[in-house]
């Protein structure tokens, strides 16, 4: 269907409505008038968005999953894959998932210090807590200090 210019003209003044400002300012202010539909929502009315990159999605979850640490009996058990260098923690997540890790013990070199070296292991199973943690201590925990007097 097609608008005459006049309609069209009229469709925008509607839009804006003058009002009396409520101080004192010179002259008039618009506010908004009644809200026209003419097309779905911004992103496409509910459905996906077309330039959305699943790819992308997948990796990004993947990299979340990543575990860096720098202790490397946390990944004893785990299958070692090799050795990724970059200058960027979130390069380097992204270079351990390329690979097929999803663990990688940091080392930092004394050499180049912008740079992070990390071995990549692929664990099936949740690393395990070191051994050497003491367990708690037997009974209530003691009461807290007293407060300020006033």
């Amino acid at each position: 269907m097609k608008r005459s210019a006049a309609a069209s003209l009229l469709a925008v003044a509607l839009v804006f409505v003058a009002a009396t400002p409520s101080h004192g300012w010179h002259g008039r202010v618009f506010i908004g008038g009644p809200v026209f539909w003419w097309g779905p929502v911004y992103p496409y009315g509910g459905y996906p968005q077309p330039y959305t990159d699943w790819a992308e999605v997948a990796e990004k979850r993947a990299m979340a999953q990543v575990r860096l640490t720098t202790e490397a009996a946390l990944v004893s058990g785990c299958t070692r894959i090799g050795v990724v260098r970059d200058d960027s923690i979130k390069d380097l997540r992204r270079k351990i998932v390329r690979v097929g890790g999803n663990a990688g013990v940091l080392e930092f070199g004394v050499d180049d210090l912008s740079t992070v070296q990390a071995e990549v292991y692929r664990c099936t199973s949740t690393a395990k807590a070191p051994s050497n943690i003491p367990p708690p201590p037997a009974g209530a925990p003691p009461p807290p200090p007293p407060g300020p007097a006033r």
